[in-house]
């Protein structure tokens, strides 16, 4: 996969003001925009409203998520659903639109500078799964209808966005990052669910990944934990984005694996620059960043993955959102990923 950037960036950000991101956005990003939240903005605007406004049955209620199949319309929307999954055309996609503060000024964006990649960012099937409680409370990732609901879910936001974009800016590339936190947790899963395997998670990821595949869009997924990053990779996603910062050894048990996956032009993301408070931020500098940047990168190559390899498939992003910060080093954190990533050399 061709990327016209060495920094990746998605998430919430800290502005006030819808005006304030562009400007950020505009000179940080515009060969490379994301689809930013801006809860401070609009209360509703992060990534699990952005995933899941629309779908039907899924109710957020008092901080907790749930799916009611019982209402007289679920069968209905169920069907708008599949004929948008199925033909994902602009009036099938319609009923499922997403609307954030930021979208119509990241659209102008792309539009303006002819933004060679865009990024999105989702909340992953698998995480979603887990996330929604049943009216029966079972575990929805057992159920093949309840996956063929998830699946069909991400992929028809993924393709509505991708359908948005392509209308201000034909030749953008488009990548949709799947955020899967709970990848972490599987394996406390299996030992309650044993038909709940890698094999399974392995394939209910692919199949958003082979439907967005076939609608020229890229698909990369993030988890910020310790996780089986086997499953990604057999899933067939082109980027995969991990916590570079505080689980540096992540890729280091499985160099085979990675070396194949940067060999058929997999992209890994090194979230290296932390975000988790103002005083760690204050104290870094791009030397410092560079060189703990390269010292994790040894750890991969001194695993048997080639030192060529590495280098040339390396991107780098914060670790985190950056929400929380105030906007003095919220920008500084983004200032500090976009001279990083300028400055990884090809080959190391």
């Amino acid at each position: 996969m061709k990327l016209t950037t060495k920094c990746i960036s998605t998430g919430s950000l800290p502005y006030e003001s819808i005006q304030a991101a562009t400007r950020m956005m505009a000179k940080l990003f515009e060969t490379s925009p994301f689809l930013a939240m801006l809860p401070k903005v609009s209360e509703k605007d992060d990534i699990l409203n952005l995933t899941i406004e629309n779908i039907p049955g899924i109710k957020i209620k008092d901080g907790k998520i749930f799916l009611r199949t019982s209402s007289n319309t679920f069968k209905q929307n169920i069907q708008k659903l599949d004929k948008a999954y199925n033909n994902p055309n602009y009036d099938n996609l319609a009923p499922f639109e997403i609307r954030t503060a930021f979208l119509d000024k990241y659209l102008s964006i792309i539009k303006k500078f002819n933004s060679p990649n865009a990024f999105v960012s989702l909340f992953g099937p698998f995480t979603i799964s887990q996330m929604i409680q049943s009216a029966a409370d079972e575990q929805m990732l057992a159920d093949k209808s309840y996956r063929k609901l998830f699946i069909q879910a991400v992929s028809v936001r993924a393709l509505w966005i991708a359908n948005k974009i392509r209308q201000v800016s034909p030749n953008t590339q488009v990548v949709i990052i799947l955020n899967e936190p709970l990848l972490a947790h599987l394996g406390v899963l299996k030992r309650t669910y044993e038909e709940i395997n890698a094999e399974v998670v392995t394939n209910f990821i692919s199949k958003i990944v082979e439907k967005l595949h076939s609608a020229d869009i890229k698909v990369g997924i993030q988890c910020f934990e310790k996780c089986d990053w086997q499953i990604p990779i057999n899933a067939g996603v082109d980027i995969i984005s991990f916590d570079a910062y505080n689980n540096p050894n992540n890729l280091t048990v499985i160099p085979e694996q990675i070396k194949n996956f940067i060999k058929k032009g997999g992209k890994i993301n090194w979230a290296i620059v932390p975000t988790a408070s103002e005083p760690i931020i204050k104290a870094l500098d791009s030397d410092y960043l560079l060189q703990r940047l390269y010292s994790t990168m040894e750890g991969l190559i001194e695993s048997g993955v080639p030192r060529n390899y590495v280098y040339k498939s390396a991107t780098v992003s914060l670790q985190g959102d950056t929400e929380h910060l105030s906007i003095l080093f919220a920008e500084k954190a983004l200032i500090l990923a976009t001279k990083l990533g300028e400055r990884i050399p090809i080959e190391g």
